[in-house]
């Protein structure tokens, strides 16, 4: 298996950039968490500017995008609305190094699920942001098959994954700041859009 990580950032013109990286499956990248990881640190900080490409791409609204933390995982206000200032002020939210942490999987059906980065995304759309490409974001994929396998993203559910195999993933969102018997809990808000929503009375 070979994943393809895909790093996407709109200049200041309005030009979409784009650069994406084959990374094999290995003893040491077993996972989508991991195949970012080896990205982060073995080739994103050679990345020269110039080796970006200048690319035109389909417009994907962020409400569609799939969520996989529910209104009871996004605890943390305070830092949605300090990443949302950072945000007036002309700075993109990223993580300390730089790599975007708005971080997604396509899964078989040709949709996008965040797996990491909820609380940037939200902030971004609190900032009336409305399309993926306006934001910095990395997608990840396989090369064979065109999209992440459902096997492969019930990493994103820890050590209750074993659970999700009567139970469809697409059902459930993972809650980290819950007692661990009560982390994997039945989706209430099925996209971003939905989750923003839930979430408006308290922005």
């Amino acid at each position: 298996m070979t994943y393809i990580v895909r790093l996407s950032k709109p200049d200041k013109a309005g030009i979409i950039k784009v650069i994406s990286s084959e990374i094999n499956k290995t003893d040491s990248v077993k996972t989508v968490y991991d195949a970012v990881v080896f990205f982060e640190k073995n080739i994103f900080s050679n990345i020269k500017e110039d080796e970006y490409k200048n690319i035109s791409v389909d417009r994907i609204l962020l409400k569609d995008i799939i969520n996989i933390h529910d209104n009871d995982g996004i605890k943390d206000m305070k830092q949605i609305e300090s990443m949302r200032k950072a945000i007036i002020s002309g700075k993109e939210v990223l993580s300390d190094n730089g790599i975007p942490n708005i971080q997604l999987v396509l899964t078989k059906e040709g949709k996008l699920l965040l797996f990491n980065g909820h609380h940037t995304m939200l902030a971004y759309m609190m900032e009336g942001k409305e399309y993926l490409e306006e934001i910095q974001h990395v997608i990840v994929s396989d090369k064979e098959e065109g999209f992440i396998n459902d096997d492969e993203i019930s990493v994103f559910f820890g050590e209750h994954r074993q659970r999700l195999i009567s139970e469809d993933w697409r059902e459930s969102v993972i809650n980290w700041q819950a007692p661990k018997e009560k982390q994997l809990c039945k989706r209430k808000q099925n996209n971003m859009g939905e989750l923003f929503k839930e979430l408006s009375d308290r922005f």
